[in-house]
């Protein structure tokens, strides 16, 4: 499955993330993470999803504003293979 990662200039918190973690996803989407840089002011998101626009529909429909959306590919350090 394709992987995203969704850049927010917005600091959530621990409330705001467990509400938007109650709710149901489409098929086939994952929210899988998110990391926060409080003294920055930014929240990353980790995505599993058919596509990039599926990840964008999700997070409008959320009302979670996002600054950019992008497809990435996991490199795993203990094994030294990039994903496909």
């Amino acid at each position: 499955m394709p992987r995203f990662i969704a850049a927010h200039s917005v600091v959530f918190n621990e409330d705001q993330l467990k509400e938007m973690a109650a709710k149901p996803l489409p098929e086939g989407v994952s929210w899988l993470r998110t990391y926060c840089s409080y003294d920055d002011g930014k929240c990353f998101c980790e995505w599993e999803a058919p596509s990039k626009e599926v990840v964008e529909q999700v997070l409008q429909q959320a009302q979670a504003p996002y600054d950019a959306v992008y497809g990435v590919r996991l490199f795993d350090v203990p094994t030294a293979s990039l994903e496909p």
